[in-house]
Protein backbone atom coordinates (compact mmCIF):
# COMPACT_ATOMS: atom_id res chain seq x y z
CA UNK A 1 0.00 0.00 0.00
CA UNK A 2 1.41 3.64 -1.07
CA UNK A 3 1.93 5.93 1.72
CA UNK A 4 -0.90 8.45 2.24
CA UNK A 5 0.42 11.91 0.69
CA UNK A 6 0.58 14.92 3.24
CA UNK A 7 -2.32 17.12 3.41
CA UNK A 8 -3.06 20.37 6.14
CA UNK A 9 -3.80 19.34 9.16
CA UNK A 10 -6.79 21.98 9.02
CA UNK A 11 -8.77 21.29 12.31
CA UNK A 12 -5.93 22.69 14.43
CA UNK A 13 -6.06 26.10 12.38
CA UNK A 14 -2.45 26.32 11.37
CA UNK A 15 -1.82 25.88 8.44
CA UNK A 16 1.76 23.82 8.99
CA UNK A 17 2.08 20.78 6.46
CA UNK A 18 1.89 17.59 8.11
CA UNK A 19 3.47 14.72 6.87
CA UNK A 20 3.04 10.56 7.75
CA UNK A 21 6.76 9.11 9.56
CA UNK A 22 9.11 8.22 6.92
CA UNK A 23 9.46 4.37 6.43
CA UNK A 24 5.69 3.90 8.07
CA UNK A 25 3.13 2.45 6.71
CA UNK A 26 -0.77 1.68 7.91
CA UNK A 27 -1.32 -1.95 7.06
CA UNK A 28 -3.68 -3.06 5.16
CA UNK A 29 -5.89 -0.61 4.50
CA UNK A 30 -5.38 1.86 7.53
CA UNK A 31 -5.02 5.24 7.35
CA UNK A 32 -3.53 8.51 8.71
CA UNK A 33 -5.57 10.75 10.96
CA UNK A 34 -4.05 13.43 13.22
CA UNK A 35 -4.56 13.24 16.97
CA UNK A 36 -3.75 15.32 20.04
CA UNK A 37 -2.16 13.84 23.00
CA UNK A 38 0.07 11.13 21.81
CA UNK A 39 3.94 11.29 22.74
CA UNK A 40 6.57 9.79 20.98
CA UNK A 41 9.17 7.00 22.98
CA UNK A 42 11.31 5.40 20.83
CA UNK A 43 11.45 4.70 16.91
CA UNK A 44 8.69 1.98 16.67
CA UNK A 45 7.19 2.06 20.20
CA UNK A 46 3.50 4.04 20.44
CA UNK A 47 1.72 4.87 23.32
CA UNK A 48 -2.26 5.72 23.81
CA UNK A 49 -2.53 9.54 24.66
CA UNK A 50 -2.35 11.18 28.61
CA UNK A 51 -5.62 13.08 28.49
CA UNK A 52 -5.97 15.92 25.81
CA UNK A 53 -3.24 17.94 25.75
CA UNK A 54 0.24 16.91 24.47
CA UNK A 55 2.11 16.86 21.68
CA UNK A 56 0.62 15.89 18.42
CA UNK A 57 1.14 12.88 16.37
CA UNK A 58 -0.47 10.16 13.09
CA UNK A 59 -2.68 7.71 14.10
CA UNK A 60 -3.41 4.71 11.79
CA UNK A 61 -6.44 2.80 11.74
CA UNK A 62 -6.56 -0.01 9.75
CA UNK A 63 -10.04 -1.58 7.59
CA UNK A 64 -11.56 2.13 6.43
CA UNK A 65 -13.31 3.43 3.89
CA UNK A 66 -11.65 6.96 2.39
CA UNK A 67 -14.08 9.82 3.26
CA UNK A 68 -14.14 13.40 1.78
CA UNK A 69 -11.84 15.70 3.18
CA UNK A 70 -12.92 17.51 6.00
CA UNK A 71 -12.02 20.09 8.44
CA UNK A 72 -9.46 17.82 9.67
CA UNK A 73 -7.35 17.84 6.99
CA UNK A 74 -8.47 13.68 5.50
CA UNK A 75 -9.36 10.81 7.13
CA UNK A 76 -11.31 7.46 6.15
CA UNK A 77 -14.27 5.85 7.46
CA UNK A 78 -12.97 3.54 10.35
CA UNK A 79 -14.83 0.39 11.68
CA UNK A 80 -14.85 1.64 15.16
CA UNK A 81 -17.49 4.56 16.43
CA UNK A 82 -16.51 4.78 19.51
CA UNK A 83 -11.85 4.43 18.78
CA UNK A 84 -12.78 7.34 15.72
CA UNK A 85 -14.98 9.24 17.75
CA UNK A 86 -12.65 9.52 20.41
CA UNK A 87 -9.50 10.35 18.16
CA UNK A 88 -11.51 13.03 16.06
CA UNK A 89 -12.53 14.69 19.31
CA UNK A 90 -9.19 14.95 20.08
CA UNK A 91 -7.75 16.24 17.30
CA UNK A 92 -10.73 19.38 17.40
CA UNK A 93 -9.33 19.98 20.74
CA UNK A 94 -5.50 20.73 19.26
CA UNK A 95 -4.58 24.37 18.89
CA UNK A 96 -2.12 25.79 16.14
CA UNK A 97 0.96 25.63 18.70
CA UNK A 98 0.34 21.92 18.89
CA UNK A 99 -0.01 21.81 15.05
CA UNK A 100 3.42 23.72 14.79
CA UNK A 101 4.90 21.24 16.52
CA UNK A 102 3.70 18.34 14.81
CA UNK A 103 5.27 19.79 11.55
CA UNK A 104 8.78 20.06 13.72
CA UNK A 105 9.00 16.81 15.33
CA UNK A 106 8.08 13.37 13.67
CA UNK A 107 5.51 11.92 14.58
CA UNK A 108 4.36 8.63 16.33
CA UNK A 109 2.59 5.33 14.88
CA UNK A 110 -0.62 3.88 16.52
CA UNK A 111 -2.68 0.96 15.35
CA UNK A 112 -6.11 0.26 15.86
CA UNK A 113 -7.12 -3.25 15.53
CA UNK A 114 -10.56 -3.20 13.80
CA UNK A 115 -11.16 -5.95 16.62
CA UNK A 116 -11.51 -3.66 19.11
CA UNK A 117 -14.00 -3.29 21.17
CA UNK A 118 -17.02 -1.19 19.55
CA UNK A 119 -15.87 -1.86 16.62
CA UNK A 120 -19.74 -2.28 15.47
CA UNK A 121 -21.01 1.16 13.93
CA UNK A 122 -19.60 3.68 11.51
CA UNK A 123 -17.73 6.43 12.92
CA UNK A 124 -19.08 8.77 14.59
CA UNK A 125 -17.86 12.29 12.68
CA UNK A 126 -17.40 14.91 15.23
CA UNK A 127 -16.41 17.01 12.38
CA UNK A 128 -20.27 17.81 11.90
CA UNK A 129 -20.54 20.00 14.86
CA UNK A 130 -18.68 22.33 16.84
CA UNK A 131 -15.13 22.39 18.20
CA UNK A 132 -16.33 21.86 22.11
CA UNK A 133 -18.46 18.47 21.11
CA UNK A 134 -15.59 16.47 22.67
CA UNK A 135 -15.99 17.97 26.27
CA UNK A 136 -20.18 17.52 26.24
CA UNK A 137 -19.51 13.68 25.42
CA UNK A 138 -16.76 13.16 27.39
CA UNK A 139 -19.44 13.79 30.14
CA UNK A 140 -21.96 11.81 29.10
CA UNK A 141 -19.76 9.05 28.73
CA UNK A 142 -18.81 9.29 32.36
CA UNK A 143 -22.95 9.34 33.41
CA UNK A 144 -23.36 6.56 30.83
CA UNK A 145 -22.04 3.74 32.63
CA UNK A 146 -23.63 4.56 36.19
CA UNK A 147 -27.10 4.50 33.89
CA UNK A 148 -26.18 1.62 32.52
CA UNK A 149 -25.09 -0.16 35.69
CA UNK A 150 -28.87 1.03 37.31
CA UNK A 151 -30.69 -0.07 34.59
CA UNK A 152 -29.05 -3.44 34.41
CA UNK A 153 -29.45 -3.64 38.29
CA UNK A 154 -33.35 -2.71 38.22
CA UNK A 155 -33.66 -5.16 35.10
CA UNK A 156 -31.88 -7.69 37.03
CA UNK A 157 -34.18 -7.42 40.11
CA UNK A 158 -37.41 -7.29 38.36
CA UNK A 159 -36.76 -10.82 36.40
CA UNK A 160 -35.70 -12.11 39.20
CA UNK A 161 -38.73 -11.13 40.87
CA UNK A 162 -40.93 -12.21 37.88
CA UNK A 163 -39.23 -15.70 37.88
CA UNK A 164 -39.80 -16.51 41.42
CA UNK A 165 -43.61 -15.34 41.14
CA UNK A 166 -43.70 -17.75 38.16
CA UNK A 167 -42.26 -20.34 39.68
CA UNK A 168 -44.05 -20.16 42.43
CA UNK A 169 -47.39 -19.73 40.43
CA UNK A 170 -46.87 -23.24 38.52
CA UNK A 171 -45.57 -24.91 41.44
CA UNK A 172 -49.03 -23.84 43.59
CA UNK A 173 -50.89 -25.44 40.25
CA UNK A 174 -48.63 -28.37 40.65
CA UNK A 175 -49.67 -29.23 44.13
CA UNK A 176 -53.30 -28.25 43.51
CA UNK A 177 -53.57 -31.04 41.00
CA UNK A 178 -52.12 -33.59 42.61
CA UNK A 179 -54.62 -33.26 46.12
CA UNK A 180 -57.41 -33.02 43.64
CA UNK A 181 -56.42 -35.81 42.06
CA UNK A 182 -55.38 -37.94 45.24
CA UNK A 183 -58.71 -36.72 46.79
CA UNK A 184 -60.76 -37.55 44.40
CA UNK A 185 -59.33 -40.29 42.29
CA UNK A 186 -60.59 -38.92 38.56
CA UNK A 187 -59.09 -36.48 36.47
CA UNK A 188 -63.11 -34.85 36.05
CA UNK A 189 -62.95 -31.80 37.46
CA UNK A 190 -59.30 -31.15 37.65
CA UNK A 191 -59.40 -28.08 34.83
CA UNK A 192 -62.49 -26.78 36.66
CA UNK A 193 -60.49 -26.82 39.94
CA UNK A 194 -57.26 -25.24 38.66
CA UNK A 195 -58.68 -22.92 36.19
CA UNK A 196 -58.26 -19.11 38.08
CA UNK A 197 -54.63 -20.00 39.03
CA UNK A 198 -53.50 -21.60 35.14
CA UNK A 199 -55.52 -18.56 33.37
CA UNK A 200 -53.72 -15.98 35.89
CA UNK A 201 -50.20 -17.49 35.87
CA UNK A 202 -50.31 -17.57 31.93
CA UNK A 203 -51.96 -14.52 31.20
CA UNK A 204 -48.90 -13.00 33.20
CA UNK A 205 -46.49 -14.74 30.60
CA UNK A 206 -47.82 -11.73 28.32
CA UNK A 207 -44.99 -9.97 30.22
CA UNK A 208 -42.57 -11.75 28.61
CA UNK A 209 -43.39 -10.33 25.18
CA UNK A 210 -42.53 -7.09 27.12
CA UNK A 211 -39.36 -7.95 28.21
CA UNK A 212 -38.42 -9.04 24.95
CA UNK A 213 -40.00 -5.51 23.10
CA UNK A 214 -38.12 -3.07 26.00
CA UNK A 215 -34.65 -5.09 25.40
CA UNK A 216 -34.52 -6.56 29.11
CA UNK A 217 -34.47 -10.11 27.71
CA UNK A 218 -32.31 -10.64 24.56
CA UNK A 219 -35.24 -13.40 23.29
CA UNK A 220 -37.02 -13.17 19.43
CA UNK A 221 -40.35 -10.74 20.26
CA UNK A 222 -41.69 -13.15 17.36
CA UNK A 223 -40.57 -16.31 18.24
CA UNK A 224 -41.95 -15.28 22.61
CA UNK A 225 -44.81 -13.62 20.48
CA UNK A 226 -45.74 -17.15 18.99
CA UNK A 227 -45.15 -19.43 22.24
CA UNK A 228 -47.09 -17.08 24.63
CA UNK A 229 -50.10 -16.65 22.11
CA UNK A 230 -50.40 -20.20 21.42
CA UNK A 231 -51.14 -21.08 25.00
CA UNK A 232 -53.40 -17.80 25.85
CA UNK A 233 -55.02 -19.43 22.68
CA UNK A 234 -55.31 -22.97 24.58
CA UNK A 235 -56.80 -21.39 27.93
CA UNK A 236 -58.77 -18.65 26.50
CA UNK A 237 -60.45 -19.99 23.48
CA UNK A 238 -60.48 -23.22 23.93
CA UNK A 239 -60.79 -24.69 27.11
CA UNK A 240 -61.96 -21.80 29.13
CA UNK A 241 -64.69 -21.30 26.00
CA UNK A 242 -65.61 -24.61 25.32
CA UNK A 243 -66.65 -26.13 28.15
CA UNK A 244 -67.79 -29.83 27.32
CA UNK A 245 -64.03 -30.58 26.58
CA UNK A 246 -62.75 -29.91 29.88
CA UNK A 247 -62.93 -33.38 31.63
CA UNK A 248 -61.36 -34.79 28.50
CA UNK A 249 -58.03 -36.59 29.44
CA UNK A 250 -56.03 -34.67 26.58
CA UNK A 251 -56.54 -31.54 28.84
CA UNK A 252 -55.05 -33.20 31.62
CA UNK A 253 -51.90 -34.15 29.12
CA UNK A 254 -50.83 -31.20 28.29
CA UNK A 255 -52.00 -29.24 31.54
CA UNK A 256 -49.10 -31.76 32.69
CA UNK A 257 -46.58 -31.21 30.18
CA UNK A 258 -47.08 -27.17 30.81
CA UNK A 259 -47.01 -27.43 34.30
CA UNK A 260 -43.47 -29.63 35.06
CA UNK A 261 -42.33 -27.51 32.12
CA UNK A 262 -42.42 -24.27 33.28
CA UNK A 263 -41.31 -24.99 36.87
CA UNK A 264 -38.12 -25.93 35.10
CA UNK A 265 -38.02 -22.79 33.27
CA UNK A 266 -38.64 -20.90 35.69
CA UNK A 267 -36.62 -22.23 38.34
CA UNK A 268 -33.90 -22.55 35.85
CA UNK A 269 -33.68 -18.36 35.11
CA UNK A 270 -33.91 -17.66 38.75
CA UNK A 271 -31.29 -19.70 39.57
CA UNK A 272 -29.31 -18.24 36.51
CA UNK A 273 -29.91 -14.67 37.81
CA UNK A 274 -28.65 -15.46 40.94
CA UNK A 275 -25.51 -16.97 39.61
CA UNK A 276 -26.68 -20.33 41.69
CA UNK A 277 -27.85 -22.99 39.66
CA UNK A 278 -28.02 -26.36 40.70
CA UNK A 279 -26.88 -29.27 38.31
CA UNK A 280 -30.39 -30.64 38.28
CA UNK A 281 -31.84 -27.90 37.62
CA UNK A 282 -29.98 -27.07 34.56
CA UNK A 283 -29.62 -31.22 33.47
CA UNK A 284 -33.69 -30.69 33.89
CA UNK A 285 -33.94 -28.09 31.65
CA UNK A 286 -32.49 -29.41 28.23
CA UNK A 287 -33.96 -33.15 29.19
CA UNK A 288 -37.31 -33.01 30.46
CA UNK A 289 -38.44 -31.45 27.29
CA UNK A 290 -37.53 -34.53 25.32
CA UNK A 291 -40.84 -36.43 26.69
CA UNK A 292 -42.69 -33.31 27.97
CA UNK A 293 -42.57 -31.54 24.42
CA UNK A 294 -44.68 -34.61 22.54
CA UNK A 295 -46.71 -35.20 25.48
CA UNK A 296 -47.76 -31.08 25.26
CA UNK A 297 -48.12 -31.04 21.45
CA UNK A 298 -49.99 -34.31 21.87
CA UNK A 299 -52.67 -32.79 24.58
CA UNK A 300 -53.38 -29.62 22.99
CA UNK A 301 -54.18 -31.74 19.53
CA UNK A 302 -56.08 -33.89 20.84
CA UNK A 303 -57.95 -31.02 23.09
CA UNK A 304 -58.42 -29.14 19.56
CA UNK A 305 -59.43 -32.10 18.03
CA UNK A 306 -62.24 -32.74 20.47
CA UNK A 307 -63.36 -29.18 20.28
CA UNK A 308 -64.50 -29.55 16.55
CA UNK A 309 -67.61 -31.28 16.50
CA UNK A 310 -69.06 -28.48 18.96
CA UNK A 311 -67.48 -25.45 17.30
CA UNK A 312 -69.27 -26.94 14.25
CA UNK A 313 -72.53 -27.27 15.52
CA UNK A 314 -72.79 -24.16 17.69
CA UNK A 315 -71.08 -21.74 15.07
CA UNK A 316 -68.80 -20.15 17.90
CA UNK A 317 -66.84 -17.45 16.78
CA UNK A 318 -68.03 -17.67 13.14
CA UNK A 319 -69.22 -14.85 10.99
CA UNK A 320 -71.95 -15.82 8.52
CA UNK A 321 -72.49 -13.98 4.91
CA UNK A 322 -74.63 -11.61 4.77
CA UNK A 323 -73.32 -8.74 7.18
CA UNK A 324 -72.87 -5.10 6.79
CA UNK A 325 -68.85 -5.84 7.10
CA UNK A 326 -69.16 -8.10 4.53
CA UNK A 327 -66.74 -10.74 5.85
CA UNK A 328 -67.16 -14.12 6.87
CA UNK A 329 -65.04 -15.98 9.12
CA UNK A 330 -65.33 -19.68 10.07
CA UNK A 331 -63.72 -20.57 13.54
CA UNK A 332 -64.31 -24.41 12.52
CA UNK A 333 -62.09 -23.85 9.67
CA UNK A 334 -59.42 -21.52 11.61
CA UNK A 335 -58.99 -24.98 14.21
CA UNK A 336 -58.36 -27.10 11.28
CA UNK A 337 -55.81 -24.46 10.08
CA UNK A 338 -54.30 -24.25 13.91
CA UNK A 339 -53.83 -28.13 14.10
CA UNK A 340 -51.91 -28.42 10.61
CA UNK A 341 -49.68 -25.43 11.77
CA UNK A 342 -48.32 -28.12 13.90
CA UNK A 343 -46.58 -30.04 11.80
CA UNK A 344 -42.83 -29.35 11.58
CA UNK A 345 -41.86 -28.19 8.41
CA UNK A 346 -38.66 -29.16 6.61
CA UNK A 347 -35.95 -27.08 5.99
CA UNK A 348 -34.30 -27.18 2.62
Amino acid sequence: MKRPPAREAGALSSGAETTAPPGKRAGGHGFWIPIAGARRSGPQAARAPKGRGGAGAWRAVAGGVRSSPSRFGWLRRAPCAWHMGRLTEAAALGSGARAARWAGSPPTLLLLSPTSPGCAATMASSDEDGTNGGASEAGEDREAPGKRRRLGLLATAWLTFYNIAMTAGWLVLAIAMVRFYMEKGTHRGLYKSVQKTLKFFQTFALLEIVHCLIGIVPTSVLVTGVQVSSRIFMVWLITHSIKPIQNEESVVLFLVAWTVTEITRYSFYTFSLLDHLPYFIKWARYNFFIILYPVGVAGELLTIYAALPYVKKTGMFSIRLPNKYNVSFDYYYFLLITMASYIPCKKS
